[in-house]
């Protein structure tokens, strides 16, 4: 498992709330955070339920020479104070004591936002499986559920979207790209995100992210760049299942998929609402034909922060050889509006995730960001 912080999508940027960057004094403190060394949580001090604590965010610290032990042996969850609502568990890389994660969610029953980061959330057995299903039985609330580097076994995913209760709003499933295992797409869930789309959904992330870039040679996630998205036959009929449930969507990103110009197009007419859009699409013969696509009829008039991972076809590729710059330029820019893109306000786009650009319109002109 990575151990470090996954890389933040250009479109969960625009989506996300800002941040305030001022130090908060500890009487204010409104988040705990906790490293682990061992399953047994601390006991919170009396005044910390009268704190208005909502965020709690829970890091293993465990050495890896004593995880397997440390699943086996007892462990202990007190009382938690009924105000949280946000929590974060990262780090896990190996799950949870079978039961760990049930009393974790019999002390926070009011959760709404949940984030998990780089973990085998249903371990590696029939018990520790259930105990996660469970914990996800007792969040009636969930509006919000964040899946970073989340492993587990086959028809785990599937599960959970039948477990997850009818409150949820948003959901982000992100995987980092792994260049050194040649498997890495047949570990992602991909034919079993379709179970989570439903009615009452409004934002849905589905994406695989670039490793983070380092000087070490003998590191071959650091060295090498960019991605490999999975192919659309694997998604499920994801696309088709969004023309019956993607009429209230007002941010999709679908960027984990390789889609054509016909699914773009199916996509965004199922999808009137959306705001926010990030696509993996084949490009042949250049960025025009991705924009008419969808532009056409209008349908793509409420776009406003699009992003675009493109895979290049042949003849892309060779015009790239030839000179043609591999971005976006102002012609092709100010033509979208011409394409029924008018709305179109920020745009990046890059070739399986490297050599991004972004670009943003002010008024009636586009400008390349540094």
């Amino acid at each position: 498992m990575s151990t470090s912080t996954p890389t933040t999508s250009f479109l969960a940027t625009k989506a996300s709330d800002l941040v305030s960057q001022t130090p908060v004094p500890p009487s204010q403190a409104r988040t705990a955070q906790i490293p682990l060394q061992t399953f047994n949580l601390p006991t919170f001090p009396a005044e910390a339920f009268s704190a208005g604590l909502t965020s709690l965010i829970l890091t293993s610290d465990i050495k890896l020479d004593d995880y397997q032990s440390l699943l086996a042996q007892p462990f202990s969850v007190p009382d938690l104070p009924s105000t949280i609502t946000s929590l974060t568990l990262e780090l896990f890389s190996l799950g949870y004591p079978p039961g760990f994660l049930t009393e974790v969610g019999q002390r926070l029953p009011g959760l709404k936002s949940l984030t998990l980061y780089s973990q085998l959330l249903a371990g590696t057995t029939p018990h520790s499986r259930d105990d996660a299903l469970t914990f996800f039985r007792l969040q009636t609330q969930l509006a919000e559920i964040h899946l970073l580097d989340v492993f587990a076994g086959d028809g785990f995913y599937a599960k959970l979207a039948a477990t997850v209760g009818p409150a949820l709003r948003f959901l982000e499933i992100n995987f980092t790209y792994r260049h050194s295992d040649p498997d890495f797409l047949k570990s992602v869930p991909s034919k079993e995100l379709v179970a989570f789309l439903r009615g009452g959904l409004l934002g849905l992330t589905a994406s695989i992210s670039s490793p983070d870039v380092t000087e070490d040679e003998d590191d071959r996630e650091g060295t090498e760049v960019g991605i490999l998205p999975v192919d659309i036959k694997d998604s499920g009929k994801l696309v088709e299942r969004l023309r019956s449930v993607g009429g209230e969507m007002v941010m999709l990103d679908l960027t984990m998929f390789n889609l054509d110009l016909e699914a773009v197009g199916i996509l965004v007419g199922a999808c009137p609402k959306v705001k926010i859009l990030g696509i993996t699409v084949g490009v042949e013969k250049g960025w025009g034909e991705l924009f008419e696509a969808l532009g056409k009829g209008g349908r793509g008039r409420g776009i406003e922060v699009l992003e675009v991972v493109a895979v290049p076809g042949v003849a892309f590729v060779e015009r790239i050889k030839q000179g043609e710059t591999a971005g976006l330029s102002q012609d092709v820019l100010v033509a979208t509006g011409a394409a029924g893109c008018e709305g179109l306000k920020s745009v990046q786009v890059s070739i399986l995730r490297t050599h991004a650009e972004q670009w943003v319109r002010e008024g009636d002109e586009w400008a390349l960001e540094a």
